[in-house]
């Protein structure tokens, strides 16, 4: 079963960049490491071993010169030299790693051993043996239960056999060889602090380098979710501009084609206005003064939304100057003071007497305020209240700003339309065109704001605007 058609393999597909690597890392160091270990832990206690077996073999021979001759390992009658060799093994005994050893002459008979009945006797199908007639110091840590040890104790089986050639002073003729048995814990324990050494600096070492790689892919897997986010909102704000550009195509082909004829059916209207006042004041020229007003209100109307069309579309680079916010939040309830009326809905002003003027375009912010204002009162129901505060804040984290809040108390506006609201021509409201949210955003955006929609302290809803204070 493949790994992939297992919800381990369909997790592990679903999974982030970051948390893969982790995972594909940390198998890939750890083998590393284990396998580091083992090289290197091998290789090392058998550097351990292959010394402390040549330092046995060396303190070995310099014994043998001490206490015994050449004529030692040849004499016929090995009764008159069997002293020498036990005076050797107690010497030896000294060590208390050495336990005994046995010699054999070059051909690989026993001549000289503690237990006697191996005396005469030749081992040929041993192979350590056979290396260390040829030269060689060869270190036996298998199980001791060979022929040539049967006789011994138990004690001997747990110890190393050690061979080691015996030459003559002039170091070309093999005397014999000495079967050295020796207490491995003092050399095995070495071997396991080695080991534990190693292991710990390749564990170390690869954690170090686990942590170091990931830290370096958990930033660069930022940076790609960062570049991400970008790559969005610039295809966002490509889209957008597309969008503004076909907007303005037919902002200004609408303005062209029927601009004119509206100027004309205003004109019309005022002169005729004009000739119904002067005629008599008859209940029919009132109601026709009545009607041509309407005419007038209407292309009014009519060619105001066809300026917020070519606002919409344009530029709208900002002109800072000097502005009294609050005294701008007044003047712009005050002109929709009729709009109020008609709603039957009331205005209540919170503002922060202590707010300093600010720099920004008067002209954006007002519309910014004459819109978001209007459909706070068209959203609030009748008897509501909608409330305009402004206040001094620090939220941004880089310096001190203004806030502008409106907050109706109409039904809301759900967390899935928060962002459409903004987005050209999308509108909730039957007669809408989904262009004034969209317009008062942009217009605060270009003078360094924000924009931001959250629930009010009631059923309603609140826009709060953020602008720098500046300089």
């Amino acid at each position: 079963m493949k790994l992939a058609n297992t919800p381990l393999g369909s997790l592990y597909a679903n999974a982030s960049l970051t948390t893969r690597f982790a995972i594909h890392s940390l198998v890939c160091i750890g083998i590393m490491t284990a396998a580091l270990w083992f090289i290197v832990a091998n290789y090392l206690a058998d550097q351990i071993v292959e010394r402390e077996w040549q330092t046995t073999a060396q303190i070995v021979r310099a014994d043998v010169r001490k206490f015994l001759e050449e004529y030692d390992f040849k004499a016929q009658d090995r009764k008159s030299v069997g002293h020498k060799f036990v005076a050797l093994l107690n010497h030896m005994r000294l060590s208390p790693d050495i336990v005994r050893f046995k010699v054999y002459n070059p051909q690989g008979v026993v001549i000289w051993s503690d237990d006697k009945r191996l005396v005469g006797k030749s081992f040929t199908d041993n192979p350590q043996l056979q290396k260390a007639l040829q030269g060689k110091v060869v270190a036996d840590m298998s199980s001791l239960r060979k022929q040539e040890n049967i006789f011994e104790q138990q004690s001997a089986s747990e110890a190393v056999e050690v061979y080691i050639p015996i030459y003559s002073e002039n170091g070309r003729d093999l005397l014999g060889v000495f079967e050295t048995y020796r207490r491995p814990d003092s050399i095995f324990h070495t071997v396991r602090e080695a080991r534990a050494v190693v292991l710990l600096g390749a564990v170390g070492g690869g954690l170090l380098l686990y942590a170091s790689l990931f830290a370096i892919v958990r930033r660069a897997a930022r940076k790609i979710d960062e570049q991400q986010v970008n790559l969005l909102r610039m295809q966002s704000e490509l889209i957008v501009s597309q969008r503004m550009a076909a907007v303005g195509e037919m902002a200004a082909a609408v303005a062209h084609g029927i601009g004119n004829p509206l100027s004309s059916i205003r004109a019309a209207a005022q002169v005729a206005m004009l000739d119904a006042a002067a005629s008599d004041s008859s209940n029919k020229n009132e109601k026709m003064k009545e009607n041509l007003q309407g005419i007038v209100q209407q292309v009014d109307r009519m060619q105001k939304r066809m300026q917020g069309l070519l606002n919409f579309a344009k530029p709208l680079e900002p002109h800072p100057v000097t502005v009294e916010v609050n005294s701008l939040v007044r003047d712009v309830v005050e002109t929709l003071r009729p709009r109020f009326a008609d709603a039957r809905v009331a205005s209540k002003l919170d503002l922060d007497a202590s707010l300093p003027s600010m720099k920004t375009d008067a002209n954006h912010l007002e519309q910014a305020l004459l819109a978001l204002i209007t459909n706070a009162v068209e959203a609030s129901p009748q008897g509501a209240i909608v409330t305009v505060r402004t206040k001094l804040s620090n939220i941004s984290g880089d310096g001190k700003t203004v806030q502008v809040s409106i907050e109706d108390s109409g039904g809301g506006i759900s967390t899935a339309n928060r962002v459409s609201v903004f987005e050209p021509f999308f509108t909730t409201k039957p007669q809408g065109t989904g262009i004034g949210l969209p317009l008062a955003k942009k217009f605060v955006e270009r003078n360094g704001g924000t924009i931001a929609i959250s629930d009010g302290s009631g059923v309603g809803t609140k826009i709060d605007i953020i602008l720098p204070l500046g300089t």
